[in-house]
């Protein structure tokens, strides 16, 4: 069973965070460094809260408690000096120099959301909050099928802009439960053809939105409680979901049926995948993150390995 983890992650809500701050405008890291290190923890003890794939270079963000890293070739990199917390992370789909992330600083408060132009170097803050108050999105999804459209949770409410982050609102979110398992949230995914589109993976499991997250409605009780939640770039009928009833579940029809797909995955009991991120010249390769470790498919999801 995986429900007692399920549990423990939606109650892990870091209300410490949500104290008044005003982030700097601009973080910077130092341009010439991508210092190559054994793995996320070689600072310190490390955690995994995101994931992008970079299909034009070939390389995977990994986004972290402690600054962004890059692997490529095999091997792992640590980006820039900056050892934030990016809780929030979304790589554009076609444009790997465009990154928006959110979290808190090393020392402590809430950044709002932050935009990279440079492939992550540097970040500007493009929106402090709605409502007097810094964001920090633990969950955080751009739609593949228009990258103007992102969308953010925080504290119970679902934040969303149609135009690359310069104006924000709150959408309804009617149906949405106001926890979830990615750090408390609902894990978010957009749909990759259609930019109405949106899936959350939540305790009470798989929800779509058909109308930029203003309503949200079961798709499939099977699964039973879902967390990370992923669409197949070429074929949004192809989907991945963590769920409670059959782990790493794949549907081939939007989620009208699902098999269980877990060869090679090797995780313990207790350990949920929360994001999918995929290649966007070859879906057939794909990768997925649990708190601790990046997982690598090549074949479509039928096999996997621990590459992190």
């Amino acid at each position: 069973m995986i429900l007692p983890i399920f549990i423990l992650a939606v109650l892990i809500f870091p209300s410490l965070l949500f104290q008044a701050y005003q982030p700097p405008s601009v973080y910077s890291s130092d341009r010439a460094l991508l210092k190559p290190v054994k793995s996320i923890s070689d600072e310190f003890h490390n955690h995994i809260h995101g994931l992008g794939y970079d299909s034009q270079n070939r390389r995977l963000f990994v986004a972290t408690h402690y600054g962004l890293f890059i692997w490529k070739d095999g091997k792992l990199f640590q980006m820039g000096e900056v050892r934030d917390d990016f809780m929030g992370f979304s790589l554009h789909p076609t444009n790997p120099n465009v990154i928006y992330t959110s979290g808190h600083p090393k020392t402590g408060g809430n950044m709002g959301v932050m935009k990279s132009e440079d492939g992550g170097m540097t970040f500007k803050r493009i929106l402090q909050g709605l409502q007097g108050e810094p964001v920090d999105f633990h969950s955080m999804t751009i739609s593949p099928a228009n990258p103007t459209i992102l969308y953010g949770w925080f504290k119970g409410k679902l934040y969303r802009t149609k135009d690359g982050g310069k104006t924000w609102a709150l959408a309804s979110a009617r149906g949405m439960p106001q926890q979830g398992f990615c750090f408390g949230a609902p894990c978010l995914s957009g749909d990759t053809k259609d930019e109405r589109s949106a899936y959350a993976g939540t305790p009470k499991g798989l929800l779509v939105s058909h109308d930029f997250g203003e309503n949200w409605s079961p798709v499939n009780a099977s699964l039973g409680g879902v967390a990370g939640v992923g669409v197949d770039p070429s074929n949004p009928q192809r989907l991945f979901a963590f769920s409670e009833n059959l782990r790493l579940a794949y549907s081939p029809n939007k989620a009208k049926s699902w098999q269980a797909r877990n060869n090679g995955l090797k995780l313990s009991r207790d350990e949920f995948i929360f994001a999918f991120a995929f290649d966007q010249k070859n879906s057939n390769q794909l990768f997925a993150a649990t708190p601790e470790r990046i997982l690598r498919s090549a074949d479509g999801g039928q096999n996997w390995e621990k590459i992190l």
